[in-house]
């Protein structure tokens, strides 16, 4: 039996590549996290060479370790060690959420303009800063399907008709459900983006 070819960087970033496009993960709200610089390098030379197009939906982030980031007497918490595992970059928009549906603030659908009864339904928010772009579940989705001629029952992205911003169901969904069935899960995520928020002022002032 021939022995397999040892992987290197180019065969192993080909292989995340085929793997996130393959049917069975292209409509999952996935995120590539690169961590070196040159892993990143190979992966946009393997985007241009690729010939079928580019997977939607898919989140490329990078984390390059930098000396010039180092600050004297602080240790900074990088790489896979800084990747999330917890609800805690949600917090600005679970934040959001809870502060328009407490002081009732949902007004119209921005889809079929009814208007949106508190208590009563699933309403799902746009995730960007500074929209308040709120509606009926069922009109969000039957517009992020609107031009999906696949057959697809479950939505994988749209465009926020109020801002424009591009956003990922699963992202939203995240969110309502969070809302709906995780309101303990919801008061710690903000509890510690408050104490975050109060350390880093607190330290501002004595620096």
């Amino acid at each position: 039996m021939p022995r397999r070819p040892i992987p290197n960087l180019a065969s192993v970033i080909a292989n995340i590549h085929i793997l996130t496009g393959v049917p069975s993960l292209a409509r999952l709200p996935l995120n590539v996290h690169f961590l070196a610089e040159d892993a990143y390098t190979a992966w946009q030379h393997r985007l241009e060479s690729a010939q079928e197009p580019r997977r939607q939906g898919l989140r490329v982030l990078t984390d390059f370790a930098d000396a010039v980031d180092e600050v004297p007497g602080q240790t900074l918490v990088r790489g896979i060690h800084a990747l999330p595992v917890d609800y805690q970059p949600m917090a600005e928009y679970l934040d959001k959420a809870r502060s328009i549906i407490e002081f009732e603030q949902q007004g119209c659908c921005v889809h079929c303009a009814q208007d949106l009864e508190s208590d009563n339904g699933l309403h799902a928010l746009c995730p960007h800063d500074g929209c308040q772009a709120m509606g009926h579940l069922v009109c969000w989705s039957q517009h992020a399907l609107s031009g999906d001629r696949s057959g697809h029952v479950i939505p994988n992205q749209c465009a926020c008709p109020s801002c424009g911003g591009g956003i990922r169901w699963g992202d939203m969904m995240k969110e309502l459900s969070l809302r709906i069935r995780g309101e303990a899960e919801v008061d710690q995520v903000l509890k510690r983006a408050k104490k975050a928020k109060k350390k880093a002022a607190a330290s501002g002032k004595t620096s």
